[in-house]
């Protein structure tokens, strides 16, 4: 690998395909729902900061409980926590004034949001590493101690190894992810006013963890596969159990025409 380019011209390719999947993905949705006549900026936005908010809190809150912990160790830790703070920052978002989330159509434009400054970071970091695609395996490790270079050989060679029907999969993955934040979105804004409120806020958790639990046990098999496989299963799980409570096919109505949406 040292004396010539780092990835292969497919790999490349798919590594630019998600990029451009993950940012676009976003844009679409948005465009639909404006076509529709039924997008608003401001849900979306709020659906960003939270999203931003939440990581962040999540991370620091990491950082603090496994203060004597690896870096790796306290990956995990925030990847549990994520699912707590993101969805008691849904519901916040949703609960108070400020949001203006008051439509099925807002509670969407929130998940876009949501979902959507997820993407763009996604996406940046494919187009990022389809950049290391035209270089050799020397410009990385150039001045690196052995032990250095060696970690950064491995970790190029596991990038390389994603040949272009991957990163299709991973296209459909993200499109299953980007699926559950919406579906998400919509369950907790339908029961805001439930009175058993507290029930389906642990339920959002519980199906948003069900996500990044069954990535996490599918990552143990070590095959990319395999675990982008049971990454689109479970979204897919989340998203019909989310459409079933709710009653999709009334909701949907609500979305699409702006006569039977609630004030």
């Amino acid at each position: 690998m040292s004396g010539g380019a780092v990835f292969s011209g497919s790999t490349t390719l798919g590594y630019f395909i998600l990029g451009a999947f993950y940012i676009l993905l976003p844009v679409t949705a948005w465009l639909v729902l404006k076509k529709a006549g039924t997008a608003s900026v401001w849900p979306v936005a709020v659906g960003a900061v939270v999203y931003f908010l939440t990581t962040r809190l999540s991370d620091l809150s990491a950082c603090v409980i496994g203060a004597s912990g690896d870096l790796a160790y306290k990956a995990a830790v925030s990847a549990e926590l994520v699912c707590v703070f993101e969805e008691v920052g849904r519901y916040l978002a949703m609960r108070y004034p400020v949001a203006n989330i008051k439509t099925m159509n807002s509670a969407v434009c929130y998940g876009i949001g949501h979902a959507g400054l997820e993407c763009w970071i996604r996406g940046f970091g494919s187009l990022k590493i389809m950049s290391y695609g035209s270089r050799s395996l020397d410009s990385f490790t150039a001045g690196k101690t052995p032990e250095k270079a060696a970690q950064i050989t491995e970790r190029l060679a596991e990038l390389a190894d994603h040949p272009l029907y991957m990163s299709l999969l991973d296209c459909i993955c993200a499109l299953s992810v980007f699926g559950v934040h919406i579906a998400l979105s919509l369950l907790i804004f339908t029961k805001i006013n439930d009175t058993g409120l507290l029930r389906w806020l642990l339920a959002a958790i519980g199906l948003h963890y069900f996500v990044n639990c069954s990535g996490w046990l599918a990552s143990f098999a070590e095959i990319p596969l395999v675990r982008e496989l049971v990454g689109i299963g479970s979204g897919m799980i989340v998203i019909a159990v989310v459409c079933r409570i709710i009653g999709i096919k009334d909701r949907i109505g609500q979305i699409r025409y702006p006569e039977f949406r609630e004030e």
